[in-house]
């Protein structure tokens, strides 16, 4: 019975990403990055980051072996190579949060400030889209992501570690109608636990739509 069910799961997976809407997704995905990279910031993140799931053009988080990577060349003080990467990883997932912020600082570092801002903006930006989706404290109120480095992404903005001992607790449930994902992670200041709900319905189960993974 499970392997019928991973078996229909695959089919359904395979049409939804072949299927006729494939192209209308990869337009739409690709018009709104078109709006972003011109400066139009007026754009619609959520709308962004929901098309990007949607297209077949767009990873929403970057390969494990490219992020490796990237913390290599970011530590040997590597700037060039750190842009490179994370442009690779940007022209792969435009939604990418992470690579934006890197990108920003390598530029930074490079003394390209209008080129930093850019991709600083871009990263603000598609964090608003999460944090103004909810408060997080709830279930009815939870974040909306579309993949598990978002929920990196939105601890982080918070203070808050997303491995090791200090996330006391993790669960995965359903009310029905969506996924959820709850956190309880303990504050490094204050020493008290704290507890994060996402709604994880656009990449559950998948938890990732990385290159190759």
């Amino acid at each position: 019975m499970q392997v019928m069910k991973i078996i229909t799961a695959t089919f359904a997976v395979s049409l939804w990403l072949c299927g006729p809407s494939s192209k209308a997704a990869d337009d739409t995905y690709g018009t709104l990055v078109k709006r972003v990279k011109a400066g139009d910031f007026l754009v619609d993140f959520r709308a962004l980051r929901l098309a990007c799931m949607e297209s077949t053009a767009c990873y929403p988080r970057a390969k494990p072996e490219d992020l490796a990577s990237l913390s290599r060349v970011e530590a040997a003080g590597q700037y060039n190579k750190a842009v490179a990467l994370t442009e690779q990883m940007i022209d792969e997932g435009f939604v990418n949060i992470e690579a934006h912020a890197s990108c920003a600082s390598a530029y930074a570092k490079l003394n390209k400030p209008e080129k930093a801002q850019f991709h600083r903006d871009v990263a603000a930006a598609l964090l608003r889209s999460i944090l103004t989706s909810g408060d997080g404290k709830g279930a009815k109120t939870a974040f909306e992501v579309i993949s598990d480095r978002e929920e990196y992404v939105v601890l982080s903005s918070r203070g808050l570690p997303h491995y090791g001992s200090a996330v006391t607790s993790f669960r995965e449930f359903s009310d029905g109608r969506h996924k959820y994902e709850r956190w309880e992670v303990r504050d490094p200041k204050t020493q008290q636990n704290i507890e994060l709900f996402f709604i994880v319905d656009a990449f559950y189960p998948t938890k990732s739509r990385a290159p190759g993974r």
